[in-house]
């Protein structure tokens, strides 16, 4: 098994990765903003089930195929720089579109939106951003070979992305919660569309530099 000055340098490193802002904490914070918790906490479920998804792939040697063959992991590298993308228009159209009417607006006290908005759009966002981003799959595959090595590799690999899973899990609940309770203290419109303005030139600008990365 793992030593345990090694669980404690990656448990250091996870969380240090955990708590750097990236496309899931603002996946999570936008939705626990626009629908409340329960909509963050979908998005959060979203990337933990991305965590799992790594988590088989290294079980299985899979993250080191993709490693291996470059058409492969450009053909990832493409889709991800593409989702992420469409994410992006789809955040600015809503910042730059005509102002959402007062009855739309989902809080405690307020009707429906007509459009339906179910808690699996947040976990789809946030589940294909994950397991469509090639640089998640580069960070496990050069940090968890320093930590998980020999026959017991696959299962000493999953248990650390569990670790970093688990940060994730409170980190990004955390930031639901916030996101929400913003909502329902003063719900602001105009400051929503900002938030959102903002998430999506961020994407645009991740999809960008995914594209034309190298590796």
């Amino acid at each position: 098994m793992i030593e345990p000055g090694a669980l404690l340098a990656w448990s250091a490193l996870a969380l240090a990765v955990t708590l750097t802002p990236g496309p899931d904490t603002f996946l999570v914070a936008s939705h626990g903003a626009r629908g409340g918790l329960r909509f963050g906490f979908a998005a959060v479920a979203g990337v933990l089930a991305g965590a799992v998804w790594y988590a088989a792939l290294f079980g299985f040697g899979a993250l080191a195929i993709l490693a291996a063959a470059p058409a492969l992991f450009t053909a990832v590298r493409i889709a991800g720089a593409l989702y992420l993308a469409w994410l992006g228009v789809q955040f600015l159209q809503r910042a730059l579109g005509p102002p959402v009417p007062e009855r739309t607006l989902q809080t405690p006290t307020m009707a429906r939106p007509t459009r339906p908005y179910t808690l699996a759009e947040p976990f789809r966002h946030a589940l294909l951003t994950n397991i469509l981003n090639p640089k998640v799959a580069i960070f496990y595959l050069a940090a968890l070979p320093q930590f998980a090595s020999g026959p017991s590799a696959p299962s000493i690999g999953v248990l650390l992305i569990a670790i970093h899973a688990l940060f994730g899990a409170i980190w990004l609940s955390f930031i639901a919660f916030a996101a929400s309770r913003a909502r329902v203290i003063a719900w602001n419109r105009i400051l929503l569309r900002w938030l959102e303005g903002a998430i999506g030139a961020f994407f645009i600008g991740v999809a960008g530099r995914l594209a034309i990365a190298q590796r």
